[in-house]
C-alpha cells in the first residue's frame, strides 16, 4: 500500500530532513512515528501524501511513484488520504457541519450526498451535537474530532496523524487515540507522528523511530 525506497529529502542549506529512508507500511496497519521534534516525522508524513517529492529515492503510494505521478494526479491519490493535523486547521468562519462539508465541496459531490457522508463522520466520531458550533466554541479535543470528521468523510484508505494531540490535555488525548483505535479496527490504515512516547502503552502497536532523519529502530510489531 505504502512503499518507501531509500529515500532523502534535503531542505535548505544542505540539511537532510530525511536520510536514507526505506519503509513499507501495509493495507490495515497502525504505526506510530516517533521521535523528537525536528526529527523528520512531519516530513515523511508530507511525503506519504505527496506535498512534496523526495530528492532522491521513490515513495510509491496506492500505486502511485513520486517518480512518475503528474501534477494533476496528485489531488487525486489526496482524495484516498485523510490527513489530521495539530493545529487542527479548521475553517474559522464555518460551523462544524460546513467545515466537513467543504471537503466534498470542493470534489463536486453532490448535495444529497455531502449531508449522508457527513452526519454519518459526525456520528462516528462523536461529535453530531455540535454540528452547527463554530470551533471558538468547541475545546481543543473537540475541534481535533472535527478534523478527523473532515479526513474520514472521503472515506480514506489511510488516516495519516501529525501530533494530533499536541494541543490536547492528556484526558483528551487519550480520547483522540481511542477514537484513532475504532478506526484502525474498521479497516483503515493510521499512521500517527508524536512525540508523546507515553501513548504507545495505552495502544501497543508497530513502532518506527526516527533521530536526525533516519530510521533508527523499527518493532514490526503489527496487529
Amino acid at each position: 500500500m505504502i512503499e518507501i525506497k531509500n529515500v532523502s529529502k534535503v531542505f535548505q542549506k544542505n540539511w537532510y530532513a530525511l536520510r536514507d529512508v526505506s519503509l513499507k507500511i501495509e493495507k490495515g496497519e497502525f504505526v506510530f512515528i516517533i521521535g523528537p521534534s525536528g526529527a523528520g516525522k512531519s516530513t515523511l508524513l508530507r511525503l506519504i501524501y505527496m506535498d512534496i517529492l523526495p530528492d532522491m529515492g521513490e515513495v510509491i503510494v496506492a500505486g502511485y511513484s513520486s517518480n512518475t505521478i503528474r501534477r494533476h494526479e496528485i489531488p487525486i491519490l489526496r482524495r484516498k488520504i485523510g490527513v489530521i493535523f495539530q493545529d487542527f486547521k479548521l475553517l474559522k468562519d464555518k460551523n462544524v457541519y460546513e467545515n466537513v462539508a467543504f471537503a466534498l465541496e470542493v470534489t463536486g459531490t453532490p448535495r444529497r450526498k455531502i449531508k449522508e457522508l457527513v452526519l454519518k463522520a459526525l456520528a462516528d466520531v462523536g461529535i453530531s451535537h455540535k454540528r452547527n458550533a463554530f470551533p471558538y466554541q468547541l475545546s481543543g479535543g473537540e475541534q481535533q474530532k472535527v478534523s478527523i470528521a473532515r479526513a474520514l468523510v472521503r472515506e480514506p484508505f489511510i488516516l495519516l496523524a501529525d501530533e494530533p494531540t499536541g494541543n490536547i490535555d492528556p484526558e483528551g488525548s487519550k480520547e483522540i487515540l481511542e477514537l484513532l483505535k475504532e478506526i484502525n479496527t474498521k479497516g483503515t490504515a493510521v499512521v500517527m507522528a508524536t512525540h508523546q512516547v507515553d501513548l504507545i502503552k495505552y495502544f501497543p502497536r508497530r513502532v518506527v523511530k526516527i533521530e536526525e532523519g533516519r530510521i533508527v529502530e523499527d518493532t514490526g510489531v503489527r496487529p
